[in-house]
């Protein structure tokens, strides 16, 4: 096998950067995309969301109380259509 050449992979002070400026893709890049939520989206909360991890990944949707989570808003709006279920069919009943 030949050698590596030391210097490869290193661009000198007078080369040419095809991208000037960090692109939105680059993790360096501290940008919200509008489509980001910037309240909990667990149902009625109006907190603030967390800010992002430490070692990347996806950012959160939810304020930093413990019980607001995916499992537990999922459960909280099957409770919510449960309850304006069973309050259309009260109001069928009373209406009679």
């Amino acid at each position: 096998m030949g050698e590596r050449y030391p210097g490869a992979g290193q661009l000198g002070r007078d080369a040419e950067r095809l991208r000037p400026e960090p692109g939105q893709d680059d993790p360096r890049v501290e940008l919200l995309s509008p489509e980001h939520p910037q309240t909990c989206i667990y149902p009625g909360c109006e907190r603030p969301v967390v800010g992002p991890h430490t070692l990347g990944g996806p950012p959160s949707a939810f304020c930093d109380l413990e019980e607001h989570n995916a499992l537990t808003a999922h459960q909280e709006r099957q409770r919510l259509v449960r309850v304006a279920k069973d309050g259309d069919d009260e109001e069928v009943g009373d209406g009679r």
